[in-house]
Parts: structure tokens; sequence; C-alpha cells
């Protein structure tokens, strides 16, 4: 699935007040109130008073006069006070009108549990833009369609039919789940609360007719019943929005865990730009999340731990890990994992090496400290070593493997016991362990503070999302100023040298460059400009050269070039008969460095987006590449460089020369405000390569092209 939501949303977003009334409503009309409370218009009725709400709940239905003990009335013109929200589970095509009754009773939020809208095709979708103009011609907010709506402890907001209510009512946790999908979202509550895992907020957004992904968040971030976001999403239908609403939680220091299903690749303009195939829409929401400080999950599994990890404990500070263990085995397999995660496994300090050998002679001090079964005999030795890693080695966080100690009825208590004896004194440090036992004394040995897993891969990597988030936490987004531009992008088709002309307005280092019409002219050009030269064939409507026999390099002589000239010429006439030509374009040759890929691309989602990575004609081979949103400052470009793989080479690697970062930094970050400049205007801008050299030389681009939005035009 794109990141873009299937469905049609109405022109402009209800914005025209705040979602708050749907979590803290305090007078509510439920229209298709059902005395039966198994059914859909039944439950929210029989949850709202079972969870001791102290507002008042009016049941519309003309059948009845009274619904599971509250009085009913045949319409919501028949109330006898104004409402705040109204829930609407009847028939869909019902839903424009109860929106107008809702909004004159004062309502100013509506739920809608009624499936029939976008998701059932063209009709519903016609159904939904018409109900949702009438919720934006009076002002209501509306959640949903097609949800399963919201629940929130700390109001006693029971709007839902979600069944896990049934058995597992919401505690007053700190923790928040929006998703997209009720069903999914249903069965998160449920393996969070196996996991002890204390929800206290619940929403679902269904359709996103109006309220979406992003709003909900935002609310959360503003709630201060609220620690922790945990989010569940098929698509992000509002950009901007959804980059606000985590720049916003980072800055109220409130973890943003998403599980993002869906990766395709966009298709668009794929057979003329690199960037088009590589900016997958998955890629940029990747890009976007590390961005704006937010944490994506690949797996339910690993969603639930990382959300129980944060409900117990903070972010890490850093990426020190230690690892304690009864078996050398398993300290291999967990020296594993947290290499893996790029968790550093740093030794003990010699001096208590020393010390802890003497404790546990056939043991290993170092890291993983392997105190083997000998506690089985003396449990001080658990509470020695973890007291002397916590204190002497300087990790971020600790972890443990004691098989199914922790289930014996003799070992396990004086397990917890040594455990929470080495931990005394450093309760800012993160220890988790590993174990099997049943949930209740698995209970005990959390209130004891530490946290608990069955198998020590998962737990260490929690413990590594847990320092990446503490290492997003702590950014303040840069801003990289005004998104201006000596140049501004024309409404035409561009050839390569007005391309590379352009950019160079922009502030792109360009060669010296020649634009000729004949076999005769390059030849004079190249003795004009220094021997030796590359050409190439100059025209708006081939973007790949090289396949058409449309460039040479490193010619030597005058007749090199006028020889090669007129081979070009001919091959490109031959082999692409339909393409404009606007000449010949002669430049030095720019020696010798490393070739890479600077570009940008419109998404449809996110807007301007930078991509960087190992270019020439390896590109789509190697895929080295790294994303960013917007206008960069050079720290956020020389981010973008660290992350690829390349870095090394650009560092030096094997004794060569490093290359100019800096420079190729402030490349990335010149067109990336000159993207953001012309916004609109452009599908794809890439430099490839951008030839980025040893010492003091600078990067200098070789090729460019731009592929205009569609709808330019292609007509110079």
């Amino acid at each position: 699935m794109s990141i873009q939501m299937s469905h049609e949303r109405p022109a402009e977003p209800l914005r025209a007040s705040t979602i708050d009334v749907l979590f803290s409503a305090r007078s509510i009309a439920i229209v298709g109130a059902s005395s039966d409370p198994s059914r859909i218009g039944g439950r929210p009725l029989r949850y709202y008073r079972e969870s001791g709400f102290t507002g008042r709940i009016y049941p519309i239905n003309p059948s009845r006069k009274e619904v599971q003990g509250y009085t009913a009335y045949p319409d919501l013109a028949s109330l006898p006070e104004s409402i705040d929200l109204v829930i609407i589970a009847v028939g869909a095509e019902l839903a424009p009108q109860i929106i107008v009754d809702a909004a004159a009773r004062g309502a100013r939020g509506a739920i809608i549990f009624s499936s029939g809208f976008a998701e059932m095709g063209a009709q519903g979708a016609a159904l939904e833009r018409d109900m949702l103009a009438v919720a934006r011609a009076h002002g209501v907010r509306v959640l949903g369609p097609n949800c399963l709506g919201l629940a929130h402890a700390a109001h006693r907001q029971m709007a839902t039919f979600a069944s896990f209510v049934d058995t597992l009512p919401l505690p007053q946790g700190r923790v928040a789940i929006v998703s997209q999908s009720g069903a999914y979202g249903s069965h998160l509550f449920v393996l969070a609360r196996a996991r002890g895992i204390p929800i206290g907020a619940w929403v679902t957004t269904g359709n996103e007719g109006d309220v979406t992904l992003a709003d909900c968040v935002m609310h959360m971030v503003k709630d201060d019943s609220v620690d922790l976001i945990g989010c569940y999403a098929e698509g992000v239908s509002d950009g901007p929005a959804f980059l606000a609403a985590l720049d916003a939680a980072r800055a109220a220091g409130k973890p943003v865990v998403i599980m993002k299903v869906g990766r395709t690749a966009s298709g668009a303009s794929a057979a003329q730009s690199h960037t088009a195939s590589l900016a997958s829409d998955d890629a940029v929401l990747d890009a976007a999340l590390i961005q704006y400080g937010a944490y994506r999950v690949p797996t339910t599994e690993a969603f639930i731990d990382l959300i129980y990890a944060l409900s117990r404990r903070p972010p890490t500070a850093g990426r020190k890990l230690g690892v304690l263990t009864v078996s050398g085995g398993a300290g291999v397999l967990m020296a594993d994992a947290a290499s893996d995660h790029a968790l550093t496994l740093s030794a003990m300090p010699a001096a208590i090496q020393r010390h802890l050998r003497e404790r546990a002679p056939f043991g290993s001090p170092v890291n993983p400290v392997d105190i083997t079964a000998q506690a089985l005999n003396d449990m001080t030795l658990v509470s020695d070593h973890l007291r002397a890693m916590l204190e002497h080695g300087g990790y971020d966080s600790v972890v443990g493997f004691f098989m199914n100690w922790a289930a014996s009825p003799v070992t396990g208590p004086l397990l917890r016991r040594a455990l929470a004896d080495g931990m005394r004194g450093f309760e800012n440090r993160t220890v988790a362990i590993a174990v099997t036992a049943p949930r209740e004394i698995v209970e005990e040995f959390e209130a004891s503070g530490m946290l608990v897993f069955e198998d020590p891969t998962r737990a260490i990597a929690t413990l590594a999302a847990l320092a990446i988030i503490g290492e997003r936490l702590a950014v303040r987004r840069p801003v990289a100023g005004e998104a201006e531009s000596a140049a501004s992008l024309p409404l035409t088709m561009l050839d390569e040298a007005q391309t590379k002309a352009l950019l160079a307005e922009a502030g792109i280092p360009a060669l010296l460059e020649a634009v000729v019409q004949t076999p005769e002219a390059a030849e004079a050009a190249s003795v004009r400009l220094g021997l030796p030269v590359a050409l190439k064939i100059v025209s708006p409507d081939i973007a790949h050269k090289t396949e058409l026999g449309g460039v040479a390099l490193n010619l030597r002589t005058g007749e090199e070039v006028r020889l090669a000239a007129r081979r070009m010429l001919s091959s490109v006439r031959e082999r692409a008969p339909e393409a404009r030509l606007s000449g010949l374009s002669v430049t030095p040759m720019a020696g010798a460095g490393i070739e890479m890929i600077v570009a940008a691309r419109t998404d449809p989602c996110f807007g301007p987006v930078m991509m960087v990575g190992l270019g020439g004609v390896f590109v789509e081979i190697f895929r080295d590449v790294a994303f960013r949103i917007g206008a960069l400052t050079v720290a956020q470009a020389r981010d973008m460089l660290a992350q690829l793989k390349a870095w090394p080479l650009l560092q030096g690697a094997r004794g060569a020369q490093p290359v100019d970062v800096d420079a190729l930094a402030e490349v990335i970050a010149r067109l990336s405000r000159f993207a953001v400049a012309n916004q609109g205007r452009f599908e794809t801008i890439e430099i490839n390569p951008l030839l980025v050299r040893p010492g003091d030389a600078g990067p200098v681009m070789l090729d460019a092209l731009i592929v205009p939005a569609a709808g330019v035009a292609k007509e110079q």
C-alpha cells in the first residue's frame, strides 16, 4: 500500500475545531443504541456504564423508551439538552442527516462505526464526501467512518464496540495506541495487556475521512495522561501534519513507536530516473521517522517488546551494553545479537576483572561476564557481579540470562533478591533479564525494577531500540532557514546542459562546458578547454546517454574528439530518431574521485525528499542511499552521508586520501533548498554522477537530469 490512503478525502480537511471533544465528551448520544449489550449499538452503552462514566448518556432508538436502563429518545431533536458527541451505529446512508441533527443539538464531534463508505468503492466514496461536507459545514469533527472508535481511561470514554473490552477494561495507564485498523488495533491491545502493559488510551481511525493518524498522535502528545504512543499504520494521508505531530512528540519527550505495514516501490518515471525507483514510499517513510525522532518496528512482537520496555523504563543514554550470563554459549549468542544491533560490549576494567575472577574462578569476568552455574550454590555471585558491572563497567544497560531459574520455587526467590540487591543504588540504569517463568513470577521480577523477556536476543534488540530512541529524542531538529534559491525552475523540459547551468546558478559546482553543433566545432572546443575531454550528446529526450552511444570519455586529441562526435551523432540518430538534439557537450575531464548521486524527489505525501548515495552506473546495483525530508542544514546532510555504507570510502579507506565531505554536504543542502523553493515544479532532480574529489578539489556535477512535474510543458 502506498503512503497515501487509497480513497479520496474532501478537498479541504476539517480543522474548524480540535478533536478534544472525541476523548473528553461529557454528554453523548448513541444513534442506533441497542438493548442487546452484545450488538454493535449496545456495546458502547454497556461499556460506558461499566467504566464509571459520570456524564450523560442518551440512547437514540425510536422503537424503545428504555435501553439498558437509560431513558431512550426517538431522535436527536427530542433530547432534553445539548450534547458534545454523537456515536453513529446505523446505516451509512443515514449519517449525513444525523450529523446535521447532532450539530443542531450542539455536538462538535461524531464517531461513526458504520461501514459502507469509501472502503466500498465509488458510490460509498461519494456518500462519504457528502457526509464530510455536511460535517465541515457544521463544524463537527468526525472519527471514522468504518472505525471501532476509541477508549480513554482517564476520561472514562468508551466510544467503541471492540470486543476486547468485555474481558480487558482499560487501566489508568499512560500508554496510548493509535491504529488505523480497528481489528489489528484490538489485537495489539490484547497482546499488550497480556504482557502487563497499561494501555490507558486507544483509538482507531478507520477511513480517516476527517480525523487522521496524525491528528490522534498530536492529541496524545498534548494529553497529560499519556507518556508513550504506539501506532499501527497502513498509510499516511497528511504528511506535513504527521511530521508536525512527530516533531511535537520529540519536543515533549514522548517516544512514538510505529508499526507501518505495506512496502511498495514507486513506479513513477522509473525508466527516466534512478531517484524515482530508489525513493520508494517505504524508504521515504523510514527517513521521515528517523529525521523526526520516531522509531519503526518490523513485527508485532517487536512492537509489544518495545512498548513494554518503554512503559517501564525511559530510553537509555547510550549504546554500551553489559552481558551477565550463567551460560557461556548464551553469552556468545548474546554477543552476536549485540553486534547485530550496533551495541558496544566494552570489557570490564582490568582491576575489577581480577577481583571477579577471584570470586568466580571458573567464569569469565570480561564481557560477556559468565558466572557459570556456580551461582546456584552462591547467589551472591549474581548480586556482586551485577553491582560491579553497574558501578564500574560504564554500561548504559545490562542484560542477564538465567534460563528457567526464576520458575523454581527454591531458586527463583533467591535469584530475584540477588538481582534486586545488585541493582540497589543504580535505579537509573536499565537491567533486563531473559528467563522462562509463569506470568505471576515474571511480575514479581518486574516489581523489583527489571525488564523480563523469554528470548535474550529479543531483550537485546529492545535495549538497542531504547538506545536509538534515546539518541533521537535528544536531537532538536535544526531549522534549515528559508528555502530560497537564486535559481528558479522553468516550466519547460531542459536538456543536460541547461539543467547543469540552472543548478550552477543554485550553487552546485560545475565544469566549464561548451555546447556545439558539429564535430569540427567539438574539436575546436576541446582544444580551447584543454584536453583530455569528455564528449556527450545533449538532448532533452535522452536521460541515459551511455546506452545509445552518447558518451565518450578521456578523448586526448582533437582528432579523437572529431571522430567520436561523428560516430556519436550517427549512433544516436539511428537508435533514437525521434529525440531532439541540442548539440554536443564538451567538458574537461574532471579527474579521479568517488561518483555519488545527489537527488531530490517530490513525494506525494511529504513533498521534496533528498537522496544521496553511491552513484554512477552502479547506483541501482549497490542501492546504497539515504533520504531526508525538506530543506536541510549542512549538519543534517553530513548525517545522511554517515548513514551510507560508502561512508568509509569518503573518509579515505585503505590509505586513500579523504574527499571533502563538508563540501559534499554543502551541495546536498543547496540542492535541498533549491528543491523546496521549486516545490510542485518537478518530479525528480538528479545529479548523477556528482564526482567528489580528494583533498580540497571539491565536488563537481558531471551529469544532471530534471524530470518536470506531471503537466509541465515539454516543448522548449
